[in-house]
C-alpha cells in the first residue's frame, strides 16, 4: 500500500518487492529520476546484531583471542572496548577539529588500537593491525545479509540501464566495503558507492548530499533515494528537493526486536543463550523432510558436539585428532568447517580419518588371544548367536571352532549364550585349543592395523583423542588391548557424543580418558538420557555412505596398508544402500547448518556449556515427541547392526497402524516394552499425552 507523506515527490511503501517495484515503475516511466540511490544498511543489507556495540563486543573478543595466541598478551573484553571507544573519539575530535564531520576510517582505530595494545612494539604493529583489520571483515561478512526481496529488484534495474548507487555512513574503509558488496554477490549491481568514511562527510548532512549531487553532476530532483531510516534517509534528502522513498519494513523491526528479547533473556538466564543463538540461525529454503530433519534437529545436536569436542581439544593441548568411522566423517567436516573461529590459522590440530570398526579393531586386539571381557560383550545383544556372533564380530572363521565348541557342550555353534557367567562358557574360553585358533587368526590382523594407524600418525603424540559417536567406547577399548603395551602409545581422550557404558569395559586409566560430551551416563545428568533412548538416530545421521571397514591389506600399487569393505551384496548393506540417499539429506542439511553456526557462535561468543541446555532440550523434544511426521518418516530408516550380525533394525515393524490396538492393552504395552524407539512407536498412535505419560515414567524409573 502507498501512501504520501509531504508531497507526492516523497513516499512511504511496505517493503515488499511488489510495492517497491511498482513504486518504481512509476518514477521510470515519467522520466522523474535519472539516478537512482540506496541507503545500504537495513535497506539493502541487514545485520543479524542489535547494534554497533554488540559489534565492537565480538570484535574485541576476537581481538584478545589473537592477542593470547600470537602476542602472549592478557586483556579484558572491558579494556579493549573502552580503548576502541576513546580512539573514536579522539577521531571525531580530529576531524571536527580540522573543519570536517566526525567521520574516520576503520583502517585508522585499528592502527591506533594494535600501537596501544602492544605498547608501541614497531616490530608488530603492523602484523596486529592487519589482523584486527581482517576480524572487522570478517565480523561485517557474518553479520550481514541481502535483505529479502532486494537482490530481485537490483536485478530488474539492471535490465532497464539505470545508474544506480549506493550510499553509507560506516566507517569501513572503501575497500572493505567493496568485498563486503562482493562476497554478497551486490557488486554487479552498483555503479558507484559513496562512503562518508572516505569523504570525510557526514551521511546525510547538507554537505555530504551535497558532495554526492556534485560527483554525479545532478540536480537534487534527478536523483530518487531509497532508505529506511524516517529521518536520516528520508526527510533530511526530501528537504534538499531529492525525491525519497521510505521503507516501512515491519517484518524485519519484528525480527530485531525478537532477537532483542531473546538476548535479554539470554543475558538473564543462561538456558537461553542456546535459543539466542538459533534465533540468530537464518533460516534455510525447504528441501523436503530429511534436509529440514537434519538442519533444524540434527544439525544443532551434532554442531554443539564438535564444539564440546574443540574445547576439550583447546584444554587438553592436543595436536592430532582421529576422526572414527563412520560417523567421524560427518564429525571431522564439522569439526574443520569450526576451528577458524577458535584457532589462529597455524594453531589447528592435524586431523585423521581412520578407516576403523569395531569389528577391524576387535580382531586386532585378540592377537594374545579372547579375553572373557570382550566375548560377553556380544552377549548382551538379544539377538546373539552364541559362539558364531563371537566369532563373526573378531573376524574369526566359525568352522574352525565346532569341535572344540562341541566338546565343552555346545552342539550348535549357532545356539545362544544365556549363562555367560557359567563354568561351561569360561572353560571354553580358557581352552588352549580354543586359544591357539584366536591366535592364529589375529596376529597378521594385529600387524596390518598397527601399520595402518602408524601412517595416520596415532602412535607420533604422547596424546591424542579420537572422536566418535560413542556410547560404550569399544573401539577405544579393543585399541587399548591391542597396542596398550606399545612403548608410543598415546594417552588416547575419546570424545564421545554420548557414553553410557553398557558393556562396562574396563579402561587403563593411564592409557585413557573418556569424556561424553553431550551425553554421559556416569554422571546420571537428566534430561541427558534421552540419547540412549533412540541411539539409531544419532548414529544413521552422522553415518558415512560407505562401507563397514572389516579388516586391512596391503595395497601392491604403493604398499601401504589400505581398509577392506563390507561386500555390497551383503544383506545389511543392501538395507544401508536403500537408505544412503536420505543420509545424504540429513548430512547436507547438517553442513548447512554448521556452517551457520559457525557464523553465529563466533558472533556471540558463547561457549559449550552455555548452549548445552537449551540444544538438550531440543533432543529432548525430537526423541520423546516427535510430531506425527517426523516419526512416520524416522521409522522408514533401516539401521543396521554390524558388529556379531548382519542383522536389520527394521523401525517400521514396530508402528501401530490405527487405533485399534488400545482395544489389546496387553498387546499394546508389549510391543511398547520390546520397541526399539519406542517414543515413535507410541507417537503412530497420534494420542500426543501418551508420549507425556511414557517419558514421565522413564524419567522416574530410572532415578
Amino acid at each position: 500500500m502507498v501512501k504520501n507523506v509531504t508531497n507526492k515527490q516523497h513516499q512511504v511503501i511496505k517493503d515488499n518487492k511488489e510495492d517497491l517495484r511498482a513504486r518504481l515503475e512509476q518514477y521510470i516511466s515519467q522520466a522523474q529520476a535519472t539516478v537512482i540511490s540506496f541507503d545500504i544498511f537495513d535497506t539493502v543489507l541487514e545485520r543479524d546484531v542489535d547494534s554497533s556495540e554488540e559489534i565492537k563486543e565480538i570484535l574485541a573478543k576476537r581481538i584478545i583471542h589473537t592477542l593470547s595466541d600470537n602476542f602472549n598478551i592478557d586483556c579484558t573484553i572491558e579494556h579493549v572496548i573502552r580503548l576502541h571507544t576513546k580512539i573514536e573519539n579522539d577521531l571525531r575530535l580530529k576531524g571536527l577539529n580540522t573543519d570536517k564531520d566526525h567521520q574516520y576510517k576503520f583502517s585508522d582505530i585499528a592502527e591506533a588500537m594494535a600501537k596501544q595494545l602492544i605498547n608501541d612494539n614497531t616490530a608488530f604493529i603492523s602484523h596486529l593491525t592487519t589482523r584486527i583489520i581482517q576480524h572487522e571483515w570478517a565480523i561485517s561478512a557474518e553479520v550481514l545479509f541481502v535483505k529479502h526481496h532486494m537482490a530481485a529488484i537490483l536485478e530488474w534495474l539492471n535490465t532497464l540501464n539505470i545508474r544506480i548507487i549506493a550510499i553509507s555512513d560506516i566507517y569501513l574503509d572503501q575497500a572493505h566495503l567493496q568485498s563486503v558488496f562482493e562476497e554478497k554477490g551486490l557488486s554487479v549491481h552498483f555503479d558507484h558507492i559513496y562512503i562518508s568514511s572516505t569523504s570525510g562527510i557526514e551521511k546525510y548532512s547538507r554537505r555530504f548530499l551535497e558532495y554526492v549531487l556534485q560527483q554525479e553532476n545532478l540536480q537534487p530532483s534527478e536523483l530518487l533515494h531509497i532508505g529506511d531510516n524516517q529521518h536520516s534517509g528520508y526527510f533530511s534528502p526530501a528537504r534538499m528537493g531529492i525525491r525519497t522513498i521510505h521503507l516501512d519494513d515491519k517484518k524485519s523491526i519484528r525480527r530485531r526486536k525478537t532477537l532483542q528479547a531473546y538476548r535479554s533473556l539470554a543475558e538473564k538466564n543462561t538456558y537461553w543463550r542456546g535459543r539466542h543463538l538459533l534465533q540468530m540461525i537464518r533460516p534455510a529454503e525447504a528441501q523436503g523432510f530429511h534436509y529440514n530433519y537434519g538442519y533444524e534437529t540434527l544439525g544443532p545436536v551434532y554442531a554443539t558436539f564438535i564444539l564440546g569436542v574443540i574445547e576439550e581439544i583447546k584444554k587438553n593441548h592436543i595436536q592430532q585428532v582421529h576422526f572414527l568411522a563412520r560417523e567421524g566423517e560427518l564429525f571431522m567436516k564439522l569439526f574443520r568447517l569450526l576451528c577458524p573461529n577458535f584457532f589462529e590459522p597455524d594453531h589447528i590440530p592435524a586431523t585423521h580419518y581412520l578407516h576403523v570398526s569395531r569389528r577391524s579393531t576387535a580382531t586386532a586386539s585378540a592377537h594374545n588371544g579372547l579375553t572373557y571381557e570382550a566375548a560377553i560383550a556380544l552377549l548382551f545383544n538379544p539377538k546373539q548367536e552364541g559362539l558364531y556372533s563371537i566369532c563373526k564380530a573378531f573376524g574369526l572363521p566359525p568352522d574352525e571352532f565346532i569341535q572344540v565348541s562341541k566338546k565343552h557342550g555346545y552342539a550348535n555353534i549357532k545356539q545362544p549364550i544365556y549363562g555367560r557367567k557359567s563354568s561351561q562358557f569360561k572353560n571354553m574360553l580358557s581352552d588352549p585349543e580354543f586359544q591357539q585358533i584366536v591366535r592364529h587368526h589375529t596376529t597378521e590382523s594385529w600387524h596390518l592395523l598397527h601399520t595402518y594407524l602408524a601412517q595416520h600418525d596415532f602412535f607420533s603424540e604422547k596424546q591424542t583423542a579420537v572422536v566418535d559417536i560413542g556410547w560404550n567406547g569399544s573401539i577405544q577399548k579393543f585399541l587399548q588391548e591391542a597396542f596398550g603395551s606399545d612403548k608410543n602409545y598415546p594417552h588416547v581422550l575419546g570424545l564421545y557424543l554420548g557414553f553410557i557404558g553398557g558393556m562396562q569395559h574396563s579402561f587403563d586409566s593411564k592409557k585413557n580418558t573418556l569424556v561424553g560430551i553431550l551425553c554421559d551416563e556416569r554422571g546420571k545428568a537428566r534430561p541427558e538420557d534421552i540419547f540412549s533412548r533412540f541411539e539409531e538416530i544419532f548414529e544413521e545421521g552422522a553415518r558415512a555412505l560407505h562401507p563397514t571397514t572389516i579388516g586391512y591389506q596391503v595395497t601392491k600399487e604403493n604398499g601401504k596398508v589400505e581398509p577392506i569393505f563390507k561386500q555390497d551384496t551383503d544383506y545389511d548393506r543392501i538395507a544401508e544402500l536403500s537408505a544412503n540417499p536420505n543420509i545424504a539429506q540429513f548430512q547436507a542439511g547438517i553442513v548447512d547448518f554448521t556452517i551457520e553456526f559457525a557464523r553465529t557462535i563466533d558472533l556471540t561468543g558463547y561457549g559449550f556449556e552455555d548452549i548445552k541446555p537449551f540444544i538438550l532440550t531440543i533432543a529432548e523434544r525430537a526423541v520423546a515427541f516427535p510430531t506425527s511426521i517426523e516419526s512416520d518418516q524416522l521409522m522408514q530408516l533401516k539401521h543396521s547392526e554390524d558388529f556379531g550380525s548382519e542383522n536389520v533394525m527394521n523401525f517400521h515393524h514396530e508402528k501401530f497402524n490405527s487405533w485399534s490396538a488400545l482395544l489389546k492393552p496387553r498387546s499394546l504395552v508389549r510391543k511398547l516394552t520390546i520397541a526399539n524407539w519406542k517414543y515413535g512407536t507410541a507417537s503412530s498412535l497420534k494420542i500426543p499425552v501418551l508420549n507425556m505419560l511414557i517419558r514421565l515414567y522413564d524419567l522416574l524409573k530410572s532415578k
